[in-house]
């Protein structure tokens, strides 16, 4: 298990985070505008009740029996006013759950795409525990900022400031009491969340990374039961469960003495106004129903000032998970994707590397040095070597799922950064070594590469793959539910689900990645059978450990250290003494060349 490394914790900065939010919110603008707006004018509204119960209060002090009528009317005046405020307050509140849910799906559908599009480096690179979690924390951290925003921070800031306009009319001395005291109680707030900042963060790192082990102990499952380490994975996470715990129980001690200094603010200026009014309507500047008003009003205003920092307080707690989606959302691929891009009808598979050298960013592994290849349309051509050689790499450029560092690439003459990626790429069907598959139906599965596909073509491209005959085996045959990450299916099966997608997408360049290296006798002489049929007529790349299933290639290229070492057909190359592909052949005992 490894442990997180320390990275310093970048100070936050509450412009950069509102800048990254209001990007991300984008889309909603409108929206929000007019929210903004309603909410002010019922804020506003709710000054006008009290105002009521003041004339009332008033009115009652000088009672006389002809004024019974205004009473009643201002009763039910109040009471009308409260019910039409109740009714806008829910229309309002509509509005903003609609404008929450269609944020988090448009968030989400948004951050699926970025995450399809973006190129094969950033996600060898990042742990898919971290992704996920990355997007589903910040698309719900949102989603609360905005509830919390027009819930409570925004008619909390519209409250006081109204409030504080009346009581200033009223006298200027309320007015002032409210805002010092708000004021006072906003910056400790700051400061408390300023303070916590570092260890929150910290906690948001520690719960990532905690998503991420429990990502790739789940997905390697078979291997952590094979080598009996389930206990060693339960505690790896425990430890920093507990961490997250401690770290939490922190934060949330220190907020919860910032709460008892700040409560004590607020009963501070309560207790300060009800005594200068007191005083006031004592020596007559104020009735006694302008007390209760003044009283009725601070004491919401100053109420508010918890809704008002509560913002900030989800502001700190929520900036990581937001900031991270905002970044995510101007992640750009490596691989570009040209404008006006050569969108090819038809290829002939004829490829080119011309002194074609690649790094690896992460490792610093010098991958290709100076390759020069050419592999012919029509034939085959097989890619062998120890490993780390550079094999894979060279297919993977191909597929432009990297670009070389230097050199170029050419597909049919043409480089292939000139070529539309989606559009050349349609020419084009791997096999991998490792066949990734859904946990859909077997029929799902195989039309992948062609979701139109008829179940005729289906059906037809099994029987070419050599996977009818275990299909037809299973219970609901084409319709079985394969697991995830095809569980249910041995190896074998998986390669032939795999060869009959590549089949169906009916490829001009056909790449084999180490298809039969992992599989018993049959199920590899069954995928060979497969892959003779379908090599016909196109350019086939194959990359290979095990010589047996190249000998019939029409070119051999051996690689090593990230140079070509030989190349040629397999007598040439096994005739050719002291070479390394003689000596491959040696280590595995092919015998005699036939």
């Amino acid at each position: 298990m490894k442990k997180m490394n320390k990275k310093k914790v970048k100070k936050f900065s509450t412009k950069r985070f509102l800048k990254k939010l209001w990007a991300l919110l984008e889309p909603f603008r409108k929206t929000i505008y007019t929210i903004v707006f309603w909410t002010a004018l019922l804020e506003g509204a709710q000054l006008v009740s009290p105002y009521f119960l003041k004339i009332i209060i008033d009115t009652l002090t000088d009672f006389q029996p002809e004024k019974i009528p205004l009473i009643v009317g201002l009763t039910f005046a109040m009471f009308a006013f409260s019910q039409i405020t109740t009714f806008f307050v829910f229309l309002m509140g509509r509005g903003i759950f609609k404008l929450s849910a269609f944020t988090a799906e448009t968030l989400n559908n948004n951050a699926h795409k970025k995450m399809m599009f973006l190129d094969l480096m950033y996600h060898e690179k990042e742990n898919t525990g971290n992704k996920i979690i990355k997007i589903q924390r910040g698309t719900e951290k949102i989603q609360n900022l905005l509830i919390n925003f027009f819930w409570d921070f925004f008619p909390a800031t519209i409250k006081i400031i109204f409030t504080s306009l009346v009581l200033l009319w009223i006298n200027w001395i309320f007015g002032v009491i409210v805002l010092f005291f708000s004021l006072i109680f906003t910056v400790l707030s700051f400061k408390a969340n300023k303070n916590i900042f570092p260890s929150r963060k910290n906690r948001y790192d520690k719960q990532e990374e905690a998503a991420g082990i429990m990502t790739q102990s789940i997905i390697n499952i078979n291997t952590v039961k094979s080598f009996v380490q389930e206990s060693n994975e339960s505690k790896g996470f425990g430890k920093l469960s507990k961490s997250i715990r401690k770290s939490f129980l922190k934060e949330t001690l220190t907020m919860q003495k910032s709460y008892f200094v700040r409560n004590f603010v607020i009963n501070c200026a309560k207790v300060l106004i009800l005594l200068v009014g007191v005083l006031f309507a004592w020596q007559g500047s104020i009735t006694i129903g302008s007390l209760v008003f003044i009283i009725t009003i601070s004491s919401e205003a100053l109420n508010s000032s918890y809704r008002l920092t509560r913002i900030y307080d989800q502001i700190m707690e929520n900036s990581e998970p937001i900031e991270k989606l905002h970044d995510l959302s101007r992640e750009e691929p490596e691989i570009k994707n040209p404008k006006r891009g050569i969108v090819p009808k038809i290829v002939s598979g004829d490829i080119c590397f011309e002194n074609v050298s690649f790094i690896y960013k992460e490792s610093g592994i010098k991958a290709l040095k100076n390759v020069s290849v050419k592999i012919n349309a029509g034939c085959v051509t097989a890619l062998v070597g120890p490993s780390g050689g550079g094999k894979t790499t060279l297919a993977r450029m191909i597929y432009r799922h990297y670009d070389p560092f230097g050199g170029k690439v050419l597909l049919d003459g043409k480089n292939l950064k000139e070529y539309d990626l989606y559009g050349f790429r349609k020419h084009i069907a791997i096999v991998p070594q490792e066949v990734e598959v859904f946990n859909t139906s077997i029929k799902d599965n195989i039309s992948y590469a062609k979701p139109e596909a008829s179940f005729k073509e289906i059906k037809a491209a099994a029987q070419i793959a050599n996977a009818e005959n275990f299909i037809e085996e299973l219970s609901e045959k084409y319709e079985t539910m394969v697991g995830e990450r095809g569980i249910k299916l041995s190896g074998g099966q998986r390669q032939r689900l795999g060869i009959a997608r590549a089949i169906l997408a009916n490829p001009k360049i056909l790449i084999f990645d180490e298809a039969t290296s992992n599989l018993d006798s049959e199920s590899e002489s069954l995928i060979q059978k497969a892959m003779d049929r379908i090599s016909r007529n196109r350019t086939v790349v194959i990359i290979a450990h095990r010589l047996s299933t190249i000998k019939k290639a029409d070119k051999i290229i051996v690689l090593e250290k990230g140079r070509v070492a030989q190349q040629g057909s397999h007598i040439e190359l096994a005739q050719t003494k002291g070479g390394l592909y003689k000596k491959l052949i040696d280590l595995q005992k092919l015998g005699d060349v036939e």
